[in-house]
């Protein structure tokens, strides 16, 4: 999975590929293909640059106050378009007769289609509407990720423009050796400006990646054990993906209280196979202070697998009538119902996507740790070689970085968590004893949940929230005393102030906009004037 860094290194890449090869010998029909190729690249960058390419499609009105584009932005575009016409000129000098650029047209070809995932890569964060659907899409729209871009982009003309400089050598028409000069020229000038205007560039988003739908990928015995880090870290994208449309209720299917306690439950089981699998390794370690920060990272990670497995038990004698799949023990149905058809079978919904993906990245984990051949309903058995765990992963460094999405992504999950008990509150009900009301009928077995039992399951997340904080800061340490650094680490700690921004509202203002119909529950007061969950007066 391709980020914006690795996107445009690989163009980058395949210029300078180009550069290094011999044109002057090509025929006219090539040469002008080649230069309709560079223009096809350039015209990629152009529909890239500036909010426009990644902001929402603006009105009317928006469109008298769109902002500008900054000064390096401006100059980038007016020297691209300034280096099209020029190319334009030189082709109909060479006058292309349905020409092909041979394998160095392919490349640049595929340089363009790189600079073009770019702008896709960007665009799978934002909805038909253009709004954000992780919470990644929020660090796109500030003006050091557009220096980023463009400054990026800059570096893709420089190496275009060695292109042209190859291929105005061996021209012999003086119009076509004077269009692709200032074609060359106008390329260098767009690298020089944009670069020196962009130099509070945020680097970070180098790691950026795509947002991955949120469908699970179900794990195979078949599959190859080294290649579960790459699966585990698209689950984590999907996982992410998953908690923010929870946080903001934007899918199209809630999760549930059973969907709720199953992906706390299989969280709790995925951090204790990580437990053991950094324990595993870290005993075969000869580094000292590797040793000592996977030992450390593992501790933290057992805090964060009894944290989930609370929060599953806060659900023990809760059920959402919604989604009635866990719930206590029933007894069965008497004679005298099934005789009368009164007996009914409890619903049961299929899980939510988020739910199968948490239990497929738990599987992953146990088939790094056990063997491709394991799965939950087996008992642990004995570990693979640790050199072989190590091998797959890349190394321990990279192993710990691997283990750190796990926590990355479950402190988002754990954020969004407390909203999905608040509105799905009114479906609960409960059977607990120290909450029954005195008048109730004793025959009834269950009524609607306590706002203490509310509170229980919210602050239990609360807590999660804490633990995977702690456990990413452990995991980012193992990985930095083993030389691997993790620069996705800052894309998510971004991302994480944006949500803990969200949850913390001051605000108390009543909202303007008419409440949302909600297929089997109202918004609460406290979730519609912002109050955080589980604080009630």
């Amino acid at each position: 999975m391709a980020t914006l860094g690795e996107l445009f290194d690989v163009a980058i890449a395949h210029l300078q590929e180009v550069a290094q090869t011999p044109l002057a010998s090509v025929a006219s029909d090539e040469r002008a293909a080649l230069a309709e190729e560079v223009d096809g690249l350039l015209l990629q960058m152009q529909k890239g640059l500036g909010p426009r390419a990644y902001t929402p499609a603006p009105t009317v009105e928006d469109q008298r106050r769109r902002r500008p584009l900054t000064q390096a932005e401006q100059n980038l575009e007016d020297c691209l378009g300034d280096t099209r016409k020029s190319l334009g000129t030189a082709c109909r000098y060479l006058a292309p007769q349905s020409g092909e650029g041979g394998p160095a047209g392919e490349r640049i070809a595929l340089a363009a289609q790189a600079v073009g995932a770019v702008r896709d890569t960007i665009s799978s964060h934002l909805g038909p509407d253009r709004a954000p659907l992780t919470p990644y899409a929020y660090l796109l729209r500030h003006q050091k990720a557009f220096d980023y871009l463009a400054r990026r982009y800059s570096e893709v003309a420089w190496e275009a423009g060695h292109v042209v400089h190859r291929l105005s050598q061996g021209v012999e028409h003086p119009g076509v050796v004077d269009a692709l000069q200032q074609a060359k020229s106008s390329l260098d000038h767009a690298s020089v400006y944009a670069r020196a205007a962009t130099r509070d560039a945020d680097h970070d988003l180098s790691s950026f990646p795509a947002a991955l739908p949120v469908e699970p990928v179900q794990a195979a015995a078949t599959d190859a054990t080294s290649a579960i880090t790459t699966r585990l870290a698209e689950d984590g994208e999907r996982l992410s993906r998953a908690a923010y449309a929870a946080l903001h209720d934007s899918a199209e299917r809630r999760l549930s209280g059973s969907d709720l306690k199953q992906i706390s439950s299989w969280n709790a089981m995925s951090r204790l196979l990580a437990v053991r699998t950094l324990m595993h390794v870290a005993g075969e370690m000869t580094d000292d202070a590797v040793k000592g920060g996977l030992k450390s990272a593992a501790m933290a990670l057992r805090e964060s697998s009894k944290a989930w497995d609370r929060a599953a038990d806060a659900w023990d004698n809760v059920v959402d009538t919604g989604d009635p799949r866990e719930h206590p023990p029933l007894p069965p149905p008497g004679y005298a119902q099934v005789r009368q058809g009164r007996a009914v079978k409890m619903p049961s919904p299929d899980p939510h996507p988020a739910v199968v993906i948490s239990r497929t990245s738990t599987v992953r984990l146990g088939q790094l740790l056990f063997g491709p051949q394991w799965t939950p309903k087996q008992p642990p058995g004995v570990p693979r070689p640790a050199a072989d765990i190590v091998a797959d992963t890349g190394g321990a460094g990279s192993l710990a970085a691997t283990v750190y999405r796990l926590s990355a992504t479950g402190w988002q999950m754990a954020g969004a968590a407390p909203w999905v008990v608040v509105r799905a509150e009114v479906g609960l009900v409960t059977n607990a004893d120290e909450h029954r009301p005195p008048s109730l009928d004793k025959n009834r077995r269950f009524y609607p949940v306590h706002s203490r039992q509310v509170e229980s399951l919210t602050g239990a997340y609360a807590t999660v929230m804490d633990a995977e904080q702690k456990g990413a800061a452990a995991l980012l340490s193992a990985a930095q005393s083993a030389g691997t650094p993790v620069a996705r680490a800052m894309l998510d700690a971004a991302a994480h102030r944006s949500i803990a921004k969200e949850q913390e509202w001051a605000p108390t203002q009543q909202v303007q906009a008419p409440q949302r119909v909600l297929p089997r529950a109202y918004v609460p007061t406290d979730l519609a004037i912002g109050r955080r969950p589980g604080l009630r007066q």
